[in-house]
């Protein structure tokens, strides 16, 4: 079976693709900057927003929310229905998101071995930001470096994943 060439495509196709992946930078970008909004990238700040600030009871359901407090920079440990939230829909969304833009990179002519790593190192930034709220909240402190390190090997799987397609798809010539 020949494979399919992204850059041989329509221009209606290109455009959809484009589109597609502009919006999808915007929102990795949108994605880190409230993260690092929360976080500031630090693991001191990461473990205070998901382990909050203060000696809290193992029984998350002691405390009330308190926007005064809040503002005064108390955080409160985030609870175990609150990270099934946040996972729920991570869960969802990451893995699609990652599963449409890799069959977009498939779609160029890039050797198969680059293609894998890429789509490893996403699998790995994927599990590490899944499950990094979990193990920073129940478990150590030590896994916040890995909540922050998901962030940068799915930005570069991210990077990859948007200008390898779009280089291909405008820049590169047709013939080669």
């Amino acid at each position: 079976m020949a494979k399919k060439d992204i850059a041989k495509s329509s221009i209606s196709n290109k455009l959809s693709i484009t589109f597609f992946l502009i919006i999808m930078a915007y929102a990795f970008y949108v994605s880190c900057a409230s993260f690092y909004e929360r976080t500031n990238f630090t693991p001191r700040d990461t473990v205070r927003h998901y382990s909050g600030n203060e000696e809290q009871s193992n029984n998350d359901s002691n405390y009330e929310y308190d926007e005064k407090l809040l503002q005064e920079g108390f955080h409160y440990p985030k609870s175990y229905k609150e990270i099934v939230e946040i996972t729920h829909v991570h869960a969802f969304t990451i893995p699609l998101i990652l599963f449409v833009m890799s069959r977009i990179l498939s779609m160029t002519l890039l050797r198969d071995w680059i293609k894998t790593t890429i789509y490893s190192v996403a699998f790995a930034g994927t599990v590490m930001n899944l499950s990094g709220p979990w193990l920073v909240r129940f478990k150590s402190d030590v896994f916040s470096i890995s909540v922050i390190a998901s962030y940068f090997l799915l930005g570069i799987c991210f990077i990859a994943l948007i200008s390898i397609p779009m280089y291909v798809m405008w820049f590169k010539s047709k013939e080669a």
